[in-house]
């Protein structure tokens, strides 16, 4: 029985080996790489072929390293690079053998059906991949694709700065820093990770700085995503109406303006010289709804413009990306952005400045953070249920606004407030 099992096992073995040779491994990749750059025409301006000069591997994958012709333009492989990728996983077919497994055997008459089904099983993986240049064309193959999630814990958190995680990369964590990088703007379709990511950024700021934070959250989805923090007391503004969004931004500018003064008089160049801690977000989803509103936008851009010397930084959110919903003198001045999958590529190169967003795969959480450079993330989840744990210790029963009706004398035989009603935090 022993050497009827052992034989099994080594026979296994070669017939995986044999399976990952025709199926498609690591090995003949470079020969795949090299077809595909003569297939898709991406060579030199006299015909010259990308040359491999190196390969190398890495835990869960292989780097190559090409030299790039005269005259070539990188930004083909930049805007093609699913041709690249959808390429290398044709008929990828893996042996997916955990030795694990092998502990797991029962000894009865079915260890040898038992055994088989082991070595037997294969998987379909995607690879994916990852470009980057430095003088070389160096191209990053990933044997599987990244993680589909990352549940968010308190390791995502940076107590006393105003460094918010962003994504999770094979690599480690992205942060964006609104200190140093100021603004954000951020796009992507219906339900792949938009408004999940500007609630973990709220959650964060409160948890990372509950004193220093001022937040001005204007919903115009009908305040789905910001309903839940309205009576937080770091919310200064809360609103889901287009109509009451113009008279808020001019209450942040009116603020803006007086900080900026102040900070200027006082011989500093920006909040983070003059030291002082307090620092504002205007967060707005669905900017799209007030693109045509001239007093709204002329706000928006200059919050924009101007905010990031007073501690006023502005996340801009759509969902449709465009011309009108984010208008190029916003652009100009928020480099920093972040995208998830759209439709189509006039909409990434919209929000992004460059195509990719519309290739990315149908995740959510899953997009494309640009700051300078461009990486791949995915972004922590994090579930609404942990959101109200995390926030109940900051909300408070903020003064109910004096309305026309509160100077309305009672009539005969009746109090005055006997229909008002009476809130009690639990």
């Amino acid at each position: 029985m022993l050497f009827e099992v052992g034989s099994i096992i080594v026979m296994g073995g070669l017939a995986g080996y044999a399976s990952l040779k025709t199926s498609g491994s690591t090995s003949n990749d470079a020969d795949k790489i090299q077809r595909i750059f003569a297939n898709a025409g991406w060579n030199g301006r006299n015909s010259e072929t990308i040359r491999l000069q190196r390969k190398a591997k890495f835990k869960g994958g292989v780097e190559y390293v090409y030299q790039i012709p005269l005259g070539f333009d990188r930004k083909k492989i930049e805007a093609d690079k699913h041709i690249l990728e959808d390429g290398l996983n044709i008929r990828h077919k893996y042996l997916d053998f955990d030795p694990s497994e092998l502990l797991k055997i029962k000894f009865d008459k079915t260890v040898l059906q038992q055994i088989k089904k082991i070595l037997t099983n294969k998987k379909i993986k995607r690879k994916e991949i990852e470009l980057s240049f430095d003088g070389m064309l160096r191209i990053k193959v990933y044997n599987e694709r990244m993680q589909d999630q990352y549940d968010w814990d308190e390791t995502y958190l940076k107590p006393g700065t105003w460094s918010v995680s962003i994504g999770q990369t094979r690599k480690g964590t992205v942060r964006h820093d609104f200190d140093e990088y100021k603004h954000l703007i951020i796009a992507g379709a219906s339900g792949y990770g938009k408004s999940a990511i500007l609630k973990l950024i709220v959650t964060s700021l409160v948890l990372q700085q509950p004193d220093n934070v001022n937040l001005h959250l204007i919903d115009l989805k009908g305040g789905s995503a910001f309903q839940r923090f309205k009576d937080i007391k770091q919310v200064k503004n809360y609103t889901r109406e287009p109509e009451e969004t113009k008279d808020i931004l001019a209450e942040i500018q009116k603020g803006m303006n007086k900080t900026y003064t102040e900070i200027v008089d006082e011989g500093f160049e920006d909040i983070k010289e003059s030291g002082r801690k307090e620092r504002h977000f205007i967060i707005i989803d669905e900017a799209a709804d007030i693109a045509d509103n001239s007093a709204c936008m002329d706000v928006v851009t200059d919050i924009a413009r101007r905010g990031r010397g007073a501690g006023y930084y502005l996340i801009y959110a759509t969902q449709y990306p465009s011309s009108q919903s984010i208008p190029q003198q916003t652009k100009r001045n928020i480099p920093s952005r972040l995208c998830f999958v759209l439709d189509d590529a006039t909409a990434s190169n919209t929000a992004l400045g460059q195509t990719g967003a519309e290739e990315l795969p149908l995740i959510p959480g899953r997009g494309i953070y640009k700051n300078v450079k461009s990486q791949v993330v995915q972004t922590p989840y994090l579930n609404n249920k942990e959101i109200k744990k995390r926030i109940t210790p900051h909300i408070v029963i903020k003064p109910r606004k004096e309305t026309e009706s509160d100077n309305v004398e009672p009539r005969q035989g009746e109090e005055r407030g006997s229909n008002s009603f009476e809130y009690e935090e639990m």
